[in-house]
Parts: C-alpha cells; sequence; structure tokens
C-alpha cells in the first residue's frame, strides 16, 4: 500500500471499528446537563460558556443559539450552534480551558 492511501486506510479502520463497537464511540463524547456544566466550570476552573458563546457570535457575526459542555476522550469542550444571517447553522468548538478554537482532527 502506497504511502499516500496509508492516512485513508488508517481513518477507515478507525470508522469501522468506532460503528462495530457504538459504546467505544460513546466513551470517548459525553456531554453535560446544564447542573453538570456548572459543577464542571467551577471544579475544573474552565471559561465561563455564555462568554465564550457571545465571543463566537461577535467574531462570526451571528446569532448564539446554545452551548453544551462535552467532555472529548480527557478533554472539555463547548459545543456551540450560532445562527447565521444567511439561516444556517454554524457549529463551533471551543477547548473549555482555553477558550481556543478546534478543528475536526482535535476531536
Amino acid at each position: 500500500m502506497s504511502s499516500v492511501l496509508l492516512p485513508f486506510a488508517l481513518a477507515a479502520t478507525l470508522l469501522h471499528s468506532a460503528a462495530s463497537h457504538p459504546e467505544a464511540e460513546e466513551r470517548r463524547r459525553v456531554c453535560m446537563s446544564p447542573a453538570e456544566t456548572r459543577e464542571n466550570v467551577a471544579a475544573h476552573k474552565l471559561r465561563d460558556p455564555m462568554a465564550l458563546l457571545r465571543e463566537a457570535a461577535h467574531q462570526t457575526r451571528s446569532e448564539p443559539l446554545g452551548t453544551r459542555l462535552c467532555r472529548w476522550n480527557e478533554r472539555f469542550v463547548y459545543e456551540m450552534s450560532l445562527l447565521r444571517r444567511d439561516g444556517k447553522v454554524l457549529r463551533v468548538f471551543l477547548d473549555a480551558s482555553s477558550g481556543e478554537s478546534l478543528t475536526a482532527r482535535d476531536k
């Protein structure tokens, strides 16, 4: 197998593994209730979710819809939904500790 195709083969293997073991995917990503979010923000000194949501809305020129705190593996992540002016919903993922934007490979 050529080295160019190796990353694609590995990704396909990982996707197949996650599909055949849905409980493994659930362990990787767990989202919190509002009460659990408040507890984790205080306990782990996470950034204020509402302040980050307002900041993300301002930067993307959109309306804030909502946010939730999730744990991806060992990382706290805010999953934010924003409504763009064209009517499309934008999903933004921020590291809850630093407020930095996350890309697909960070997940």
